[in-house]
């Protein structure tokens, strides 16, 4: 291999950075769609010129980890004699690297001097690819046969130009064929722009250079990874959660996730997540690994080049075929990207938060889960006549849900989706103009954000209506999280609050709007009723209906009783928490003026962790040498003539040897979805909350959301020797 010098490494590192994340903005900006050009729900990739995964754009993260599984199947399929300078291959099957069918990918060969050097590609959510439902997530759909065509991998362009035989197979079967077609062209635009600037760095440093240089940045990343790894214990952590409702059946669907460490490897093991669902919320395998190697890159790469192919020589993914997320043909799959993709991400950001808090150098990266799932919701209004198309508007309010909360600090509020680091909510006047809606209000939603020493950050709540149509709107429900919390806090935090979306009908708006009103809440509307909807539902809307709309916020890290009531007094005072909420589950009393009542405070709290300890039990502690730190007030202690234990940091309760669970010697007990919010009411009744507590102080070490029947949770398990 040729040898590169450091400064040469770094100057062609950063250039292939800046050009992947150019090739992104460029396609975005020449995009039609308010999703991709406001939400920024795409995203880009480099490879190196055998499909290893070399750059992923800052935008959706798992729409780009499986573009190089979708360059390695195309090498395969066409061979080496096959792929020729200026073909261009595109896809929007799941079984080749598309998320869902809406996520169409393309990508390009990159040559210089007659060589096949890097490939580049980008990804687009499409707001209609076809099917039996507009927009094209279709909750009714029970397999792949009522949903968008799907195409596998095909060479859609030849000489840089694209095929108008093979696009226009693509355009025939969606509503949207003036979209779809501006799309494709930003892309090939965007695409064109990385090859030409290849080539310039080929042509200044030469072709072996830059070939050595992309196997110098995989070989980079995996070893600081491999080091990362090291400077945490060899253990395993467990994560369980709940999808729920299938687009047909209110089912929920557990999903299960065990991460295993040991010396410089990961595997994360999906064993035991249900069978695939009949509906469209499954996910298959390209986009599983997708989610996987994202949640593994903002963890463990922050501050490296988010090189794939580095990550698939550490991280061992298990699965079983035929279930939620490795689901097989002919699986519904139309909302595989925000359904169990980002539960199964909920759940592997879980176990990897437990893993990380284990590691006194790593563990400041821990936090909880963000914004669970998805509370999605869009409007479709039917085309006016023959020839024309319906106008779509895909609100992507999800990208204001609230961030997980971290070791040092509250989870970011209104921050978006844990896996799109660039994401935003789309303009409020974009989604009015082109979609034929109109919003009343969008605001922080109170109370949303889960409770802990650390809060989750807050989500939102907005309202909106159809506007201007003539005709009945049709709005679709895409939500998870509804029936259950899909949030897990983190060391003794709270999930956040649940998502929720209702339909206000017949309603006074518009004269209200005539009157020069505008709305500021629900309860400034009237209604003839209020139609509470299911998480995947298609419903039709009129002018006089106002759809309301909650998206969730982060979820808590630490208890909740240890968080600074001065912080808990500004919360109260800028409305992101309720003077109940800061009594009830904070347990701060403030006085009139807002300002904390000490003396009141203390006591409360001293009351309700008193109700947490078990009266029968007495505790045992253990003294010696602290470790480190496995939770929050979890700690690994030496203890001479009985090894390492772990132990409350607060009280140095025993909760059990190195090797066990903290879980095994904690207090358990059910407690009322009260307790973690004043939305929890209204939550599928065989689900539970559990908390678990130290049996000497009262201090809550997790709270699990459970279905009744599930045993207690076993938590983390260490083994091994220490780092």
């Amino acid at each position: 291999m040729t040898t590169v010098d450091p400064i040469t490494f770094e100057v062609i590192r950063h250039r292939l950075w800046a050009i992947n994340d150019d090739q992104a903005r460029m396609a975005s900006s020449l995009s039609g769609t308010p999703i991709v050009h406001e939400g920024y729900d795409f995203n880009a990739a480099l490879t190196t010129g055998d499909g290893g995964g070399l750059f992923v754009g800052a935008y959706v993260m798992h729409h780009a980890t499986g573009i190089d599984d979708f360059v390695r199947r195309v090498i395969e399929e066409w061979g080496p004699d096959g792929v020729h300078e200026g073909d261009v291959f595109f896809t929007n099957d799941p079984w080749w690297g598309a998320l869902h069918p809406n996520d169409a990918v393309l990508a390009m060969p990159v040559f210089a001097d007659g060589r096949l050097v890097t490939w580049s590609g980008i990804v687009m959510h499409e707001n209609d690819v076809g099917g039996s439902v507009p927009g094209s997530m279709v909750s009714t759909a029970r397999d792949q046969f009522s949903e968008g065509p799907l195409i596998p991998g095909v060479k859609i362009g030849e000489g840089f130009a694209l095929r108008r035989d093979i696009e226009n197979i693509w355009l025939r079967n969606t509503r949207t064929p003036h979209l779809n077609k501006l799309n494709l062209r930003a892309r090939l635009a965007a695409l064109l722009l990385t090859h030409r600037r290849v080539g310039e760095l080929v042509d200044r440093y030469g072709h072996d250079t830059l070939v050595a240089v992309e196997q110098q940045i995989t070989e980079h990343v995996e070893r600081v990874v491999r080091a990362r790894l090291r400077e945490i214990p060899d253990g395993t952590w467990t994560a369980r959660t709940y999808h729920d409702h299938d687009g047909t059946t209110p089912t929920l669907y557990p999903v299960v996730c065990r991460i295993d460490k040991r010396g410089e490897s990961l595997t994360v093991d999906m064993t035991g997540t249900a069978g695939q669902a009949a509906g469209p919320v499954n996910c298959a395998r390209p986009a599983l690994e997708g989610a996987v190697l994202g949640v593994v890159l903002m963890e463990l790469c922050h501050d490296l080049p988010w090189s794939v192919a580095a990550l698939r020589r550490i991280v061992t993914i298990v699965t079983e075929p035929g279930t939620l997320v490795d689901a097989l043909p002919p699986a519904g799959t139309s909302m595989a990207s925000i359904m169990a993709t980002l539960t199964a991400q909920d759940a592997v950001v879980h176990a990897m938060g437990q893993m990380m808090l284990c590691s006194p150098r790593h563990r400041a990266e821990a936090q909880a889960t963000w914004s669970p799932g998805m509370m999605g919701c869009s409007f479709v209004t039917p085309p006016a006549g023959p020839g024309r198309e319906p106008a779509f508007a895909i609100l992507a309010n999800h990208f204001g849900g609230g961030g997980g909360a971290r070791v040092h600090g509250d989870g970011i509020d209104t921050a978006g989706p844990f896996h799109s680091t660039k994401a935003r909510l789309p303009s409020i006047e974009v989604l009015e103009a082109r979609g034929q809606v109109l919003h009343h209000y969008r605001r922080e939603l109170r109370d949303s954000g889960g409770p802990g020493r650390y809060r989750g950050g807050v989500g939102i709540e907005y309202a909106v209506s159809a506007h201007k149509t003539g005709r009945p709107s049709m709005v679709s429900t895409m939500s998870s999280g509804v029936m259950v919390p899909g949030g897990r806090g983190l060391a003794g935090g709270m999930p956040g609050g649940p998502a929720d979306t209702t339909i206000l009908r017949g309603t006074d708006i518009r004269a209200q709007l005539a009157a020069g009103r505008l709305p500021s809440g629900t309860e400034d509307l009237t209604a003839e009723r209020t139609d509470v909807q299911l998480p995947k539902q298609h419903s039709p809307i009129t002018v006089d209906d106002v759809l309301v709309g909650r998206v969730p916020g982060g979820a808590g890290y630490g208890d909740p009783l240890r968080r600074d009531p001065a912080r808990v007094a500004v919360d109260v005072a800028e409305s992101l928490v309720s003077r109940d909420t800061a009594r009830t589950i904070y347990g701060v009393v403030l006085d009139e003026r807002g300002e904390v009542d000490a003396v009141a405070t203390v006591e409360l709290r001293r009351e309700r962790a008193a109700g947490r300890r078990p009266s029968s039990v007495t505790p045992v502690t253990a003294e010696g040498e602290a470790r480190f730190a496995v939770a929050d007030v979890v700690e690994v202690v030496a203890v001479a003539g009985a090894g390492s234990v772990l132990r409350c940091t607060l009280c140095h309760t025993r909760l059990g040897a190195r090797t066990d669970s903290y879980a095994a010697g904690a207090q358990v007990r059910e407690v009322d979805w009260a307790a973690a919010g004043p939305y929890g009411g209204g939550f599928h009744p065989d689900y539970v909350l559990r908390e678990l507590s130290c049996p000497g102080c009262g201090t809550a070490l997790s709270y699990e959301v459970q279905h009744r029947d599930d045993p207690v949770p076993t938590g983390s398990h260490l083994h091994g020797e220490e780092p």
